[in-house]
């Protein structure tokens, strides 16, 4: 081939297919190489993970990469991202992957009285609520289940005991067996069958630092009310008994 101006070439068909070769000089010697086992000297694919990466010039300095339009998305993996637009998360989960760290709502307005904007912690499960009678069950017979779920600080919980017989122990009524325990206090429904009494509400509650339920029953009946008072063995006849708290946590 006679030598000949670039200018001067048969424009090649795009795209390369990769199997087009070119002379390379190596070691003093005029080889060929086909296009696509070329590499750019400071752009190219990393061999473990397939990825692009641009691996010069030194990191202080400014790295440019120019696209011929929008269709292109470049995000680092050193630094916070900011991105304008909605994003979309078309399989698999956007993952915190460190404790503390959530989605931060401090762009919203907020009452005078806010301490936090940070949603930080989302779950969901089971819990096996325990009936006692004075801290034990010695005896007792019973079928229980329950589940949670827990946005944040506050925890949801509904739970349901059946019991058929009460069994030994004596004192105050308990359920213990919360997935988290309790920073305030908190109030409950309480209903079922299976009481002692008659025409009395009922109610499930605890104080802060507590990791059970307390059953509650108002006194007087439907008569003139004498506060509420916690629930015993006298007051449990066999039955389904269900409740339901929402409560926080610290």
């Amino acid at each position: 081939m006679s030598n000949s101006k670039i200018s001067q070439l048969t424009s090649a068909t795009l795209p390369l297919a990769g199997t087009e070769v070119l002379p390379i000089v190596q070691s003093s010697a005029t080889r060929k190489v086909a296009t696509n086992d070329l590499t750019v000297k400071n752009v190219r694919s990393n061999a473990t993970t397939g990825l692009l990466q641009v691996v010069g010039p030194a990191a202080g300095t400014t790295r440019v990469m120019t696209t011929p339009n929008a269709n292109f998305t470049v995000a680092r993996t050193d630094a916070a991202q900011t991105f304008t637009g909605s994003q979309t998360v078309s399989g698999g989960n956007l993952i915190i992957g460190t404790a503390g760290n959530g989605v931060d709502f401090s762009a919203d307005a907020h009452a005078a009285g806010m301490t936090s904007e940070l949603l930080d912690d989302y779950e969901e499960g089971s819990w096996t609520p325990v009936p006692k009678f004075g801290g034990a069950n010695v005896g007792m017979t019973y079928t229980s289940g329950g589940s949670y779920t827990k946005i944040g600080r506050v925890v949801y919980i509904q739970g349901s005991i059946t019991i058929t017989a009460n069994g030994s122990s004596t004192g105050n009524m308990t359920i213990d067996g919360l997935p988290y325990s309790i920073t305030d206090y908190v109030v409950g429904g309480f209903l079922g069958d299976g009481f002692s009494f008659t025409g009395a509400s009922m109610a499930i509650g605890a104080f802060s630092g507590n990791s059970f339920l307390w059953c509650l029953y108002q006194q007087g009946g439907t008569g003139t009310p004498a506060g509420y008072a916690i629930m015993n063995e006298t007051n449990i006849l066999a039955g389904s008994k269900y409740f339901n708290v929402v409560y926080r946590v610290p």
